[in-house]
């Protein structure tokens, strides 16, 4: 059985990165309307002829065969995950079985697409693409695409935190689980679970490029590598045990998604029997690999004896514009009355979190956008300080989300944020006003000129 290894820890004189470049060539070759091809197996997560990696694609497949094999990636509900290891996988057994036609390896097996483990911190080059993806910076590397961010990833941004998370499934829209919410497949909903935020989202937007775009991101050779990391944390999470289990339920374990074989046949795949990475086609496992969880707080969160309510809200849409935005959340009189206990003034920090959570809905727009910080209550300054930052928000997928089609209702992305720590640090604070919580969203890198954002509606609930 194949073996998937570390790419930054493969042994002396591995080829599986030559061999990967040889069939990626050989795929780049094909036409977009044959199921093998480099163009047609990106194609599959997404596909928007305008946009300017698609320029070369040639040939299209007829319309009606697009509308029902394209665009066909799922995010924002419990299928993420599954959907993506039927996707690596069989994309893996046709890259494998072109080397197998051109002599280069003896059987599917012996290949395996390596997996990219940038959350190493034993590694001090695990932050890097692999060199072979990089150089030479150009079309005779069929490993290279044009204008990816420059090297390293930011770590923040590898954090394995997520996979603290114990439920699969989401509790409710706000309280995210480790796997999504419970959903009808659809190319974009706003179930999100902690997997699909960070690392996923945040690396796609790391690196930048196609990468930044599900409707081009296939279309870069790391990708594949990206995903497979991806899929090994989930195997990863299963393992961590404590209560951590996929869903048992019908709904979830019966359902059946269309690929495509090396030799163009369709293949239905059933969720439930790809739930073991050893039952996926010909099965494989992974290399063990350094993955570092961040330890949880010692505080633990309240117990949840009443469900999270809406305190404060913005009134209007919110414009993010180019650069920092500060947002005023004003919370009723009434509100901070019956709710003392969550929004009174602290003499110190108590030994359990109060739970709050800030919530950005229906963000919608246009373009690539970078990763925005998120601070609350910052200085009279204005600016953003490390004390007053509770996240970051990955905005992947923001123009296709946003776009109705036949694949999702175009609603946008929503996102949530855990701030309980903070926000009971922000109680004891001089100055602490239970009316006013400032919300301030700072793009990490510049925003390009042609890219909108705006938010529908932020919003506190404690």
């Amino acid at each position: 059985m194949k073996e998937r290894k570390d790419v930054h820890n493969l042994p002396e004189n591995d080829r599986s990165l030559e061999l990967y470049a040889i069939g990626v060539a050989e795929m780049k070759t094909r036409p977009a309307t044959d199921p093998t091809s480099g163009y047609y197996q990106a194609a599959m997560h997404g596909f928007f002829q305008d946009d300017n990696f698609w320029a070369d694609v040639g040939v299209l497949p007829s319309d009606s065969h697009m509308e029902s094999y394209w665009n066909q990636c799922i995010h924002g509900s419990w299928f993420f995950a599954p959907w993506h290891r039927m996707y690596i996988a069989c994309f893996e057994s046709i890259l494998a079985n072109i080397l197998v036609d051109l002599g280069k390896i003896a059987t599917e097996d012996d290949w395996a697409l390596p997996f990219w483990n940038y959350s190493d911190t034993d590694n001090s080059a695990a932050l890097f693409m692999p060199s072979a993806f990089l150089e030479p910076e150009d079309k005779s590397n069929p490993l290279w695409i044009k204008e990816r961010n420059s090297p390293p990833l930011i770590e923040d941004n590898v954090s394995l935190e997520k996979l603290n998370i114990i439920p699969f499934v989401n509790e409710d829209m706000i309280r995210r689980g480790f796997g999504g919410a419970i959903e009808e497949p659809s190319q974009f909903d706003t179930g999100y679970g902690g997997l699909e935020e960070r690392p996923h989202d945040w690396v796609h937007d790391d690196i930048g490029g196609a990468m930044a775009n599900p409707v081009t991101s296939g279309l870069d050779p790391i990708f594949w590598l990206h995903h497979c990391n991806i899929d090994r944390l989930w195997q990863e999470w299963l393992d961590l045990g404590e209560g951590r289990k996929n869903p048992d339920d019908k709904s979830f374990n019966n359902q059946r998604f269309v690929f495509y074989t090396y030799t163009g046949v369709q293949e239905e795949m059933i969720v439930e029997k790809v739930l073991d990475t050893t039952d996926v086609l010909t099965g494989y496992t992974y290399q063990e690999s350094n993955s570092p969880i961040p330890s949880r707080t010692t505080r633990r969160l309240t117990p949840r004896s009443r469900p999270l309510e809406l305190v404060a809200a913005s009134n209007t849409k919110q414009d993010l514009g180019k650069t920092a935005r500060n947002i005023q959340l004003t919370i009723p009189a009434s509100i901070i009355s019956r709710r003392q206990d969550t929004l009174a003034v602290l003499n110190s920090i108590p030994d359990t979190d109060t739970e709050a959570y800030l919530y950005f809905e229906n963000i919608t727009g246009k373009g690539v956008t970078p990763i925005y910080k998120v601070y609350v209550n910052t200085p009279d300054s204005g600016a953003g300080t490390e004390e007053c930052c509770v996240g970051r928000l990955s905005l992947f997928g923001l123009d296709i989300a946003s776009t109705p089609s036949i694949h999702h209702s175009g609603c946008g992305l929503s996102r949530s944020l855990d701030i309980s720590e903070l926000f009971d640090c922000l109680r004891t604070q001089p100055g602490w006003n239970p009316a006013q919580l400032s919300v301030r969203l700072e793009p990490t890198r510049e925003v390009p000129a042609d890219t909108e954002v705006n938010i529908g509606r932020i919003s506190l609930h404690c």
